[in-house]
């Protein structure tokens, strides 16, 4: 018990908050519907049910946007299944702080501020365009429809892990089961879209896509290191999260939406990005009087990302404490792995 308090107490800033926020909020939902008189579950007309659930303030359902606008922010924290409550914490604590320790505690709130809202109010427009489609007869659809878990942070915690060392490998059950960071996002958009699907769980089908193609947007274009956006190293592009044999389509398809939001001006082109590093560089380079040694942008973005991935593997260490000799050799080699990248 003393060690998960020191360990508790150990956690980054944000991540302490974020896993705080979320055990508070998630207990006074399932309090409060313990404590009520009404059974929702046993109503058949869904939008009743939704009006008489007592933690209708903190879940964001589509049909009460404009009545709870505040749900988009708290309902990313509000989770009443215990099961998937525990699993949640779990991720939270341990991939949260891993990421809040690379980037930095205001980086990373903003990442998972953008990340929650964004995929939480795209997955309400989205289920009320479902019903508007389908019909009145389909009010479920906005009423019984729970947007809401940590499913879609989850999803963009993947996203961040293979930027950061796509090349690590996990091995899990004595090293039956083993897979890299790299293949993580694509693992994950796979097999929970399924299993909320068999759940009868709409609004975390949602929210793992969404959180997935949003969290790809925003570290491809948007987050700010130092005085560049993004990263548009060829390792991150979109279509490394896709299988081989696809990826000529989904190259053609993210091709299309690139140039698109290049021309409305809602992200900087390539060549852009390039000259931004180059320009920089030229400064660095200059006020070190060592223009000789000046790297090309592709070799800034790959020094960059092998710079990262070598911080993030010797904090895992040093989190873990002395590892043991078999640590060691798959630590070096996966250190050896992304150098040679």
């Amino acid at each position: 018990m003393s060690k998960l308090i020191l360990y508790a107490r150990a956690l980054p800033l944000v991540t302490k908050a974020m896993s705080v926020t979320y055990l508070v909020l998630s207990l006074t939902a399932i309090l409060l519907r313990l404590q009520a008189s009404t059974n929702i579950d046993e109503v058949s007309d869904p939008s009743y049910a939704a009006s008489q659930d007592p933690a209708r303030f903190l879940i964001l359902r589509p049909g009460f946007i404009a009545s709870y606008p505040w749900t988009i922010m708290t309902s990313t924290f509000v989770e009443t299944n215990l099961v998937f409550l525990l699993c949640g914490l779990a991720g939270l604590v341990a991939i949260g702080s891993f990421l809040e320790r690379q980037w930095g505690g205001r980086s990373f709130a903003l990442f998972v501020l953008v990340t929650t809202m964004v995929p939480a109010l795209t997955a309400a427009v989205v289920s009320i365009a479902l019903y508007a489609v389908r019909g009145s007869a389909h009010s479920s659809i906005l009423y019984a429809t729970h947007v809401g878990g940590l499913a879609g942070l989850v999803s963009a915690f993947t996203v961040g892990l293979k930027q950061l060392m796509p090349e690590y490998s996990v091995k899990l059950f004595g090293g039956a089961l083993s897979f890299r960071m790299n293949e993580l996002p694509g693992v994950y958009t796979l097999v929970a879209p399924i299993m909320f699907t068999l759940l009868g769980d709409l609004g975390s089908v949602l929210l793992v896509n969404i959180g997935f193609l949003e969290a790809f947007v925003y570290l491809r274009f948007y987050r700010r290191e130092g005085s560049l956006y993004g990263d548009r190293s060829e390792a991150f592009a979109f279509t490394t999260f896709f299988p081989e044999f696809v990826q000529p389509l989904i190259a053609r398809l993210s091709n299309a939406l690139y140039g698109a939001a290049v021309a409305c001006k809602l992200i900087t082109s390539d060549e852009g990005y390039r000259q931004q590093n180059v320009d920089l560089e030229a400064a660095v380079a200059s006020d070190s009087n060592e223009l000789f040694n000046l790297h090309t942008p592709e070799d800034s973005d790959a020094d960059r990302r092998k710079a990262i991935a070598a911080k993030a593997l010797d904090m895992r260490l040093g989190s873990a404490g002395p590892p043991s000799s078999a640590a060691s050799s798959s630590t070096i080699a996966a250190t050896a792995t992304v150098d040679a990248k």
